[in-house]
């Protein structure tokens, strides 16, 4: 409830204590061990909300989380969750259901499959993924990990998973998969790819061969393009020390290839990149420091339909399947935060601008700052001020307003 943490910093926290809740929450993390058997674990999040009657942040006066898991075996887990705080908040509140995560994961040897109902999330930074973010509304999915053990490559550690979901009362199908190994005790490498497709032709080759060449198999003269959007992902993080990281990661949307390759000269370059940090500058207290950028071009950009259906693009219900900073582009994220016994300080700052002036866009400047006191254990207390100066055809929306949130949990 006090900072949002990655999993590293998660995992730190927790421990290695053997309460039934540690133990769930290491297994779920891929931190070893197994489940304790016949668990059954409930929470309860409560989020209440006031306001001074000028402030200009009313969103809502309250919100629920609500989650159930049980340890059916040693190796087997089944979750689920309803809230409906996403319904009251964001973008496009609508886009939410009340369940946004409901799961059964089963542990069979080395391999941990998962079938269920939500978002998934793969590395990037604080302010999102650029390739598997859990921004987007949730969806249906079965997913599954193994160690992928290569001839000289090494051992990496595999995961892929395919959703289907209707879109505009249409199929649409989403897959992805990546490789990820650490290197020493410094450097991490990510190698992803994923796709969006109208239709699937032949659907077990397309979970078995990399999917560029699925796709270059199948857009033949029949089929054409605008069927199947591919993107690929690397990251590299590095470890400064236990604590302090920095880390890049490059996404390929379009790249011209050269002719020799079957390269098109109308192929636009559609990339987007993020650069970020995680610091601790002094006891107690983390900087986080991020630039995400996402090209633009005249027929739309990274993530964008370029010409073909809507329906092809890489977003659902109007929000984008990978980072919240869309097409064209540059964001910078900063959070600072420090803890003092049962005190938190926190600042968020985000500033955005677009890539490429002729496509539209929401660009400007946001600012929260945080007061929060822990009163409980399961308590928290926080006052918080937000300010926001945007605009994207028009004139500026200027708001600004103070509001407290109360949070108990059972």
């Amino acid at each position: 409830m006090r900072v949002p943490r990655s999993a590293d910093e998660l995992l730190n926290a927790l421990g290695t204590e053997a309460h039934p809740e540690v133990q769930i929450a290491r297994w779920k993390l891929n931190a070893g061990g197994t489940l304790p058997r016949d668990t059954t674990l409930s929470i309860v999040a409560l989020h209440g909300f006031a306001y001074p009657e000028r402030s200009e942040w009313r969103t809502a006066r309250g919100a629920y989380r609500i989650m159930g898991a049980w340890a059916l075996s040693e190796h087997a887990l089944a979750e689920i969750v309803w809230s409906d705080a996403r319904r009251r908040a964001g973008g496009n509140p609508s886009a939410f259901g009340t369940v946004p995560y409901a799961r059964l994961a089963v542990q069979v040897g080395e391999w941990r499959w998962h079938m269920g109902y939500g978002t998934l999330r793969w590395l990037g930074g604080y302010s999102g993924g650029l390739l598997v973010n859990d921004e987007m509304p949730a969806v249906p999915y079965a997913r599954v990990q193994f160690p992928l053990r290569l001839p000289i490559l090494g051992e990496w550690r595999f995961e892929q998973f395919l959703s289907q979901f209707e879109q505009e009362g249409e199929p649409t199908w989403w897959g992805a998969r990546r490789i990820e190994r650490d290197f020493g005790e410094r450097w991490t490498l990510a190698l992803a790819e994923a796709f969006k497709a109208l239709e699937l032709p032949d659907a077990a080759v397309s979970q078995i061969v990399p999917y560029y060449l699925y796709q270059k198999w199948y857009s033949d003269a029949a089929r054409g393009s605008g069927w199947f959007n591919y993107l690929a992902e690397v990251g590299v993080v590095y470890k400064l020390d236990d604590a302090n990281r920095v880390y890049l990661f490059w996404l390929l949307d379009d790249m011209r290839a050269p002719s020799a390759l079957g390269g098109a000269p109308i192929t636009p370059r559609k990339v987007a990149v993020l650069l970020g940090a995680r610091l601790h500058p002094a006891p107690n207290t983390r900087l986080i420091l991020e630039v995400a950028r996402s090209d633009g071009t005249p027929t739309g950009g990274v993530y964008d339909n370029s010409n073909h259906p809507r329906r092809y693009a890489y977003y659902y219900k109007e929000l984008p399947m990978g980072h919240p900073i869309g097409a064209n582009r540059i964001g910078v994220y900063t959070r600072a935060e420090h803890e003092s016994g049962r005190w938190l300080y926190a600042m968020d700052y985000t500033h955005l601008r677009r890539f490429h002036e002729y496509r539209p866009g929401v660009r400007g400047d946001t600012l929260e700052l945080i007061l929060g006191y822990q009163l409980t254990e399961r308590g928290m207390l926080t006052l918080h001020y937000r300010a926001s100066r945007l605009r994207d055809a028009g004139a500026h929306d200027t708001r600004a307003g103070w509001y407290l949130q109360a949070i108990a949990q059972f």
